[in-house]
Parts: structure tokens; C-alpha cells; sequence
């Protein structure tokens, strides 16, 4: 059981969100060795004009299937994310999200689900500029996950948090964490008992300059609510480009003698870029699939 971080995934290229501002840093710019004498594009050339991201998904023979389409506001806070399907010559919404702020630019809402149907809430409040408690809610099972947060070390971090999972108002599990840092790392402890004396886990944590995840590494068991449990140790890392879309991304677990029981490398490799430096073409990799995408840009007039 990991701590809960700030995460989209309705569309393989779209900004992402953290919980703390990233004014006057740049995102690490999108290469491609294979594309020589390109100057590629950085965040500092999009934000406040970059309207609209739009990706065009094509199946082996060449022919459209999907699409996502992403809106931003100017500061670059994504605004609107769908996610598409091509049938009968035109494109069909499948999947939606969309994302509210308060007034000093804060997430405070996002909601995404299967158009049509009942779907699922993220919910964040603040106290003193610092995230103090998140929610997740489905619609659909009636089901509510709520993490509260403690933060007293100048909201670098929290420092602890207490997670319910709350079944049809009925069923209630708890786990508590604690939290430390060496070296750059956060270090997780998680708890299955309030006294903090029955350790269920442990997360080392490796962020980059924005506040995203760039490595972690998490082992331990986690408690469910019916009284199952299961034993875990995880291994992920992630690079990101110019939109906050991922890169690179490589996940592996491992059983308790330590081999390797799944490993999944999924990766963007750009191929093509327009006169403003801005990728327009590349490639997804993942799961022994290659598939070819198209990008298409809108920006503020």
C-alpha cells in the first residue's frame, strides 16, 4: 500500500499535476537521439499558449482507432481530458475527466469515468496553503477512500496520515504512516494500528525537482478490510517529458525470495517534430506492442 500521489492516466500525453507549485521551473525537454539538429521545445515555450493537445492513435495497418484530446487553461492546468474511440468513421467519447480549481490555482475536484456512466471523484482540501485530507469517491459502488493528512515539516512533505476505505458506509479499514528522510528519499513506515507498533510496510521515495515520483520502491503486506491480506514488494520508475507526459516508465514485482515476477516497460519515443520544436510523431511501446501516434496542437489566439 503506497502513498497517494497526484495521477492521470486517461491520456498517454497530458500535463500533470502536482501538489505543490511549479512556477519558474522548465520540465526536462522531450529527446529523441534519432532526430538530429531539432531544438526541441521546452515548458517555458508552451505555457500560457498551448490551448489544446490532441493524440491520434493508429492500429498496425495504418488506420486511426483513438484519440485523446486534452484542454488547458493558461497557466497549463489541464482543464478537460477525452479519451475516444473511432468507429463508423467518426470518433466516438468513451472516457472523460475534468478538473476543478480554487482561487489560488489549487486542484480541488477531478472527475473521470466512462461517458454515460456513474463515475469517479478526486477530491483535495487545503489548510494554510498546505494539503490537509484527499478523497476518492465511486459513484458507482458507493464507495469512499479518504486519506487525511498531517503536515508539520513546512510542507515538504507530510509528515504522517490515516487512510479509511469505507464499503457501502459499513465497512472501515485503517492503515497510518509515518514519515522520514535520508539522503533526498522519503521513507515510508506504514502501520496497521493507530499505537504505530504493528509495521505492515515500508516506501523509499525518490522525487525530482518539480515534486513528482522519479523512482520508488515499496514492500510490506497489505491489510484488507474484509481480514485477507497479501504480501507485496514493488519497484517503479518514470521519466517525464515537456507536457508531464511519461516517457519512460518501468514497473517490476517481486515475490518473497526476490526474483522477478512481472516486469512491464512502457516507453514514448518521438520520431517526428514540427518547426516549433513540438513532437507531432512517435511511437508507444509496451507490453510487446508498438503502436504509432500523431499529435495536433491548438493554441490560445
Amino acid at each position: 500500500m503506497t502513498t497517494k500521489t497526484l495521477r492521470f492516466t486517461l491520456l498517454a500525453l497530458t500535463a500533470t499535476v502536482v501538489f505543490t507549485s511549479c512556477k519558474g521551473k522548465n520540465d526536462t525537454p522531450s529527446p529523441n537521439p534519432d532526430v538530429p539538429n531539432v531544438k526541441h521545445a521546452e515548458r517555458k515555450d508552451i505555457v500560457g499558449k498551448l490551448e489544446q493537445i490532441t493524440v491520434y492513435r493508429y492500429n498496425e495497418k495504418g488506420q486511426v482507432v483513438s484519440s485523446s484530446s486534452a484542454t488547458y487553461d493558461r497557466q497549463f492546468r489541464p482543464l478537460t481530458d477525452i479519451y475516444s474511440t473511432f468507429k463508423n468513421g467518426k470518433f466516438v467519447p468513451s472516457v472523460d475527466g475534468y478538473y476543478t480549481y480554487d482561487l489560488e490555482g489549487r486542484l480541488v475536484l477531478y472527475k473521470y469515468g466512462e461517458v454515460g456512466f456513474p463515475g469517479l471523484e478526486e477530491r483535495y482540501t487545503y489548510s494554510d496553503g498546505l494539503l490537509v485530507s484527499y478523497e476518492e469517491y465511486s459513484e458507482k459502488a458507493g464507495r469512499n477512500t479518504k486519506t487525511v493528512l498531517y503536515t508539520n515539516d513546512k510542507g515538504k512533505r507530510v509528515s504522517s496520515s490515516t487512510t479509511e476505505q469505507i464499503e457501502g458506509s459499513t465497512e472501515k479499514t485503517e492503515t497510518y504512516s509515518l514519515f522520514t528522510y535520508k539522503e533526498g528519499k522519503e521513507i515510508e513506515t506504514i502501520f496497521s494500528d493507530k499505537a504505530r507498533t504493528q509495521k505492515i510496510g515500508m516506501v523509499e521515495t525518490i522525487y525530482d525537482d518539480l515534486g513528482r515520483v522519479v523512482q520508488r520502491e515499496a514492500q510490506g503486506t497489505e491489510i484488507f478490510g474484509y481480514g485477507g491480506s497479501r504480501k507485496y514488494h514493488e519497484y517503479s520508475e518514470k521519466k517525464y517529458g515537456i507536457f508531464g507526459e511519461s516517457l519512460f516508465e518501468l514497473n517490476k514485482s517481486y515475490d518473497e525470495k526476490g526474483a522477478v515476477t512481472r516486469s512491464e516497460l512502457n516507453q514514448i519515443t518521438y520520431t517526428k517534430y514540427n518547426a516549433q520544436g513540438l513532437p507531432i510523431e512517435g511511437i508507444e511501446s509496451g507490453r510487446e506492442e508498438q503502436n504509432k501516434f500523431t499529435i495536433e496542437y491548438k493554441f490560445f489566439k
